[in-house]
């Protein structure tokens, strides 16, 4: 009984990676573990810039709501709705 070699957190009976891990370690086969490493750091590990950028925006948008109040609501894009004044 060993500890996946990749997650270290499934218990493994026969080899050394777990079902999850092993689909990621045949990935790395077929592409290679240095674009793996590559498309991690570009898609999930973000930089200063990127994070400051989240930070403003989310900041940004919960001052917009907060302005609005119950005006949030949006009326929906896909039908032809029309109020009874609009009639």
């Amino acid at each position: 009984m060993f500890n996946c070699v990749l997650c270290e957190e499934q218990t493994c009976y026969v080899s050394k990676f777990c079902d999850n891990c092993r689909v990621i370690k045949n990935i790395g086969n077929c592409y290679g573990y240095v674009e793996i490493k590559n498309v991690l750091e570009k898609v999930c590990i973000r930089n200063i810039q990127q994070r400051q950028y989240k930070i403003d925006d989310e900041l940004k948008t919960q001052i917009e709501k907060e302005d609005k109040g119950d005006e949030t609501y949006m009326k929906p894009k896909t039908r032809n709705y029309k109020t009874k004044e609009e009639k």
